[in-house]
């Protein structure tokens, strides 16, 4: 019964980034709700497993991200709400395995960035004029980043890591 529950949160964070991300690829605005809920559907995970596999390093890398996030927006380099919700995404995995999240979010945000630069040049607004707005909803790549780590971990499952098996490079020990 435990285990249904855990996938049914898992499964309700999943939809709440591809809300974010539906959100971002429309109006490039995320709701403050959906980084909300993805910090209240991780609490609740942790504590329906007992916090057997809760860390501070989670927080940590929760912190990291939102202070790094926070950065970048005040440069103009990424939006508030994309903070935001990588931040919240981050919450999900330990600090050491922060690399990994951030290269499946950079690959997934290179092919984005490549389908809308091909877009942009191909197609016209409704007017027939050239379309030059440059932003990027990267809330989509931070979705399908988070998820396809989420997925592609062996475990199947974002928290499964317990940290003291990880050794100093932030890698799984044999």
């Amino acid at each position: 019964m435990q285990a249904m529950i855990e996938n049914g949160i898992l499964a309700a964070a999943a939809f709440v980034l591809l809300g974010a991300a539906y959100s971002d690829l429309k109006q490039l605005r995320i709701p403050n709700m959906m980084p909300a809920l993805l910090i209240v559907l991780y609490a609740t995970y942790a504590l329906v497993d007992g916090a057997q596999h809760f860390s501070w390093w989670h927080i940590a890398h929760f912190g990291v991200a939102l202070l790094v996030g926070m950065g970048l927006f005040a440069a103009k380099w990424f939006g508030g709400g994309d903070a935001k919700l990588y931040a919240a995404a981050a919450l999900w995995f330990p600090l050491q395995l922060g690399h990994l999240l951030l290269f499946y979010v950079g690959i997934a945000g290179a092919v984005l960035a490549i389908l809308f630069i091909l877009t942009r040049r191909f197609t016209r607004t409704p007017d027939g004029k050239k379309r030059t707005d440059r932003r990027i909803p990267y809330g989509v790549a931070i979705a399908v980043g988070a998820i396809a780590f989420w997925l592609l971990q062996p475990s199947s499952e974002p928290k499964r890591i317990i940290v003291d098996d990880l050794d100093n490079s932030g890698l799984p020990t044999l």
